[in-house]
């Protein structure tokens, strides 16, 4: 059973990577931004417009559940056993906190982060166009990641869970072919 998670700043790819990843591997790609966004809740939408993270049960509540979902489903396909909880999960943990109920609670085995040049993710992002992607929320968005990210390290670090770096810069297949590196 694999249970790996692409960290990255908003913009690094994490999605596109983390979707090619999961085709590549034949498992589920999970996204605890496309939950939040797809959740019809009105408050985690207003939340989202913003560079504020949706609380961490919040997050983990729905990312266990989609799990929980997956797990049955893969489970009456007939997928062997040790297969079933395999998945790639992006945009989760955004907080320490977070982070240690990822070691504890999903059992995660490889963490991949995504790296790219603050200007690169400026520039993707106002191509993306979401209502979030204006200048000043993005710019808070990385400023929040960048100061939580080093809390989530510790508590990988502190699991025995190696963080591998990648360069995610260029197309989406050199980028790919650096993840499958990785692995």
């Amino acid at each position: 059973m694999k249970r790996i998670i692409l960290l990255g700043a908003p913009g690094s790819g994490k999605s596109t990577q983390g979707q090619k990843l999961a085709e590549f591997l034949g498992c589920p790609w999970v996204s605890t931004g496309e939950l939040l966004r797809g959740s019809g809740d009105a408050q985690i939408a207003e939340t989202l417009k913003t560079a504020r993270l949706v609380d961490d049960e919040t997050v983990f509540l729905m990312l266990t559940g989609e799990l929980g979902k997956l797990e049955k489903q893969r489970r009456a396909q007939g997928v062997a056993e040790d297969e079933v909880l395999s998945a790639v999960i992006d945009g989760f943990p955004r907080t320490g906190a977070q982070a240690e109920l990822a070691v504890s609670g999903l059992g995660v085995t490889e963490v991949i982060e995504i790296s790219v040049p603050d200007e690169e993710i400026y520039a993707r992002l106002r191509v993306r166009g979401r209502e979030q992607d204006i200048d000043e929320v993005v710019a808070e968005r990385i400023e929040i990641y960048e100061r939580m990210k080093s809390e989530v390290i510790t508590v990988f670090d502190r699991a025995g869970v190696s963080i591998r770096k990648v360069n995610g810069v260029g197309t989406m297949d050199e980028v790919f072919e650096r993840v499958k590196e990785v692995l």
